[in-house]
């Protein structure tokens, strides 16, 4: 392998841990595991998870499934809408389903076990607060299992937001019209750290990105650690003289005689192209400047006047100034799609 992604299990722990102090006790973790646990590996997480939360939920069907195979027996909420065709699939293995439209009411097997998903102002899935009596009617035309009911905030991210109380009044009133024994939850990551003591809370909690390791938005959360140190290294060394025109495009210039390390990472491997010349690698606890332009396979690194060895290793991403927070900042973006992008062709080991 050219690279490792070293993934600290136990970190991810002191992590809930945070969300534990925030949340208190009584209420249930529901494991944020989709899209390979936000780049982390699903089965491994959700292996270390299973003993510590109650809950685990996913983007997809098809993730929740890998999970039941392999042996998880936690209850499983998958966010997307059932695909069409795969409906059995929640009964066949006890997963839970979300009925973000009417039309998957009719669609799932009878005795499915289902949450209601109501959009209270995000627009994105959920049926909307006007649906309530067709929702009820459909609730009494099919034998479904309906165990929860939940919303998703689209600011919580952002402390004191007016559109995070907006959206959790108008849940509310939804909320008050049907039983009170559906499992009820609306905190994500951000409603988790930010908004704890306004009420949203309820029955249970979704902590996702946090559990990596990263803040849901811009305010630091000091309780919280990157669990992730990404690791490769030199597989060539050679001389630079000043003026030499490094990488495609020729658009970094030596600025005096030294030498130059060749990586082989690239943004095929998940190091995005538009970072080209904006962050640093770490050889030997030194910080050095990757230089020239971001090819597939390889990156490059200006060693200065030090002439390491080939086989010397290079750390890529790890907390602190190496942080996928800090290439979401130079790249305007935010952690999950660093993490995310990490290729599965990266080997991962568990620690």
């Amino acid at each position: 392998m050219s690279s490792t992604l070293y993934v600290y299990l136990s970190k991810i722990g002191n992590n809930l841990n945070a969300v534990n102090q925030r949340i208190g006790k009584g209420l249930k973790r529901m494991a944020v595991v989709k899209d390979e646990a936000y780049g982390h590996g699903l089965l491994p997480v959700s292996d270390y998870l299973k003993d510590k939360v109650e809950w685990f939920c996913t983007a997809r069907l098809e993730e929740a499934v890998q999970m039941r195979e392999h042996g998880i027996p936690n209850p499983i909420l998958v966010f997307e809408i059932p695909p069409v065709g795969q409906e059995a699939l929640f009964l066949k293995y006890d997963i839970t389903a979300s009925i973000s439209d009417i039309s998957v009411f009719e669609r799932l097997e009878p005795g499915t076990k289902a949450h209601l998903h109501f959009d209270t102002g995000i627009f994105r899935l959920g049926m909307l607060p006007e649906d309530v009596a067709d929702v009820h009617q459909n609730m009494k035309d099919f034998d479904l299992d309906y165990t929860g009911i939940y919303t998703h905030f689209a600011n919580s991210d952002v402390k004191g937001h007016s559109r995070v109380l907006r959206q959790l009044e108008v849940f509310r009133s939804v909320r008050s019209q049907f039983s009170e024994q559906l499992l009820t939850h609306t905190a994500n990551s951000g409603a988790i750290f930010y908004y704890h003591d306004k009420g949203v809370l309820f029955d249970a909690v979704r902590p996702g990105v946090c559990l990596y390791g990263y803040a849901p938005g811009p305010d630091d959360i000091p309780d919280l650690e990157p669990v992730i140190e990404w690791r490769s290294n030199l597989v060539q060394v050679k001389k630079l003289r000043k003026g030499d025109l490094v990488g495609y495009g020729s658009r970094w210039e030596a600025p005096e005689n030294g030498w130059l390390g060749v990586i082989p990472v690239g943004y095929a491997d998940g190091i995005f192209r538009n970072l080209s010349g904006e962050f640093s690698l770490e050889i030997s606890g030194q910080l050095f400047p990757q230089v020239g332009t971001i090819s597939m396979d390889y990156v490059m690194v200006y060693l200065e006047e030090q002439r390491f060895k080939a086989g010397e290793a290079v750390t890529i991403l790890k907390n602190g100034e190496l942080s996928a927070k800090e290439w979401a900042k130079k790249m305007g973006t935010i952690p999950y799609e660093i993490t995310t992008a990490i290729s599965p062709k990266v080997d991962r080991v568990y620690v």
